[in-house]
């Protein structure tokens, strides 16, 4: 199976309701986002109701505008809301009908509750704080609840970025994405990526089992269910996951019971 990278943006395809003073400002209708991907900068900074921060790069927030161009986005699960920022952009790029988003944080974020009562988007913005993605009982309550039709366009993990959360949560919410949908999953690569932050003995990441052990696994399912998978691309910091057309079996989805590996057993060894 080809799995190819994202394309690179053509310069002159350009979003209407982005206006970028410089790679790390950015204007979205009346919204402003400051970028970083420092960490420090990330935990120390704070978001206000109309300037957020935001952990991501100007590439990744453009390919989230392209993932809108081809993709009608009606609704929206994130997992992550950390200061409230990709929140808000993705509402403010995508106008989504239902946006349902989880933090592990008990603290809700006060910049993302003016929000919503400032812009009148209480039922449309659903917040939920202190869930772990990887909690089933918690995470099918939320879902069961906000999309019963088990008919949501896009998923984001923006989370944990640990592998054992990762893939609970991908097989608690993958049978709610929609036939055609989008799963995006953020910072994959960690575990090989340079910097003490990432490599050092010292990191909070250290001894912790690659994420990069999840995209092997899907690509193993989409190898021997292209009717659950039909696309993965693969960048060095996010991957993204079409939705195949297959039905999914009732029950509890597992992705290690739907891939073929000669009776044999994969362990996540990274």
């Amino acid at each position: 199976m080809n799995i190819p990278e994202f394309r690179p943006l053509i310069k002159e395809r350009k979003s209407s309701v982005l206006i970028w003073e410089d790679d790390l400002h950015l204007k979205v209708n009346d919204i402003h986002f400051h970028l970083t991907w420092d960490s420090a900068e990330l935990h120390r900074g704070s978001s206000t109701v109309d300037d957020f921060l935001l952990g991501k790069s100007r590439d990744m927030v453009e390919k989230a505008v392209e993932i809108g161009k081809q993709q009608n986005i009606k609704k929206v699960l994130e997992m992550g809301i950390f200061k409230g920022g990709s929140v808000v952009l993705y509402d403010q790029i995508f106008r989504p009908l239902k946006f349902a988003a989880i933090d592990y944080m008990p603290q809700p974020v006060d910049a993302l509750t003016q929000y919503i009562a400032k812009h009148s988007k209480n039922d449309v913005i659903r917040p939920y704080y202190g869930v772990s993605q990887a909690d089933r009982l918690s995470m099918e309550k939320i879902l069961s609840s906000e999309f019963p039709d088990r008919d949501i366009d896009l998923m984001i993990d923006d989370a944990s970025h640990m592998y054992e959360e990762t893939r609970d949560a991908f097989n608690i919410c993958f049978p709610y994405l929609m036939p055609g949908g989008t799963y995006l999953i953020e910072d994959w690569a960690w575990a090989h990526w340079s910097d003490e932050l990432w490599q050092g003995k010292n990191s909070p990441f250290y001894g912790k089992t690659a994420l990069s052990n999840l995209l092997i696994e899907l690509f193993m399912l989409a190898a021997s269910r292209p009717d659950l998978i039909k696309n993965i691309f693969v960048n060095h910091n996010s991957m993204l996951i079409k939705r195949g057309d297959g039905v999914l079996p009732t029950g509890n989805f597992n992705i290690g019971d739907h891939y073929l590996l000669r009776g044999k057993h994969f362990g996540a060894w990274l």
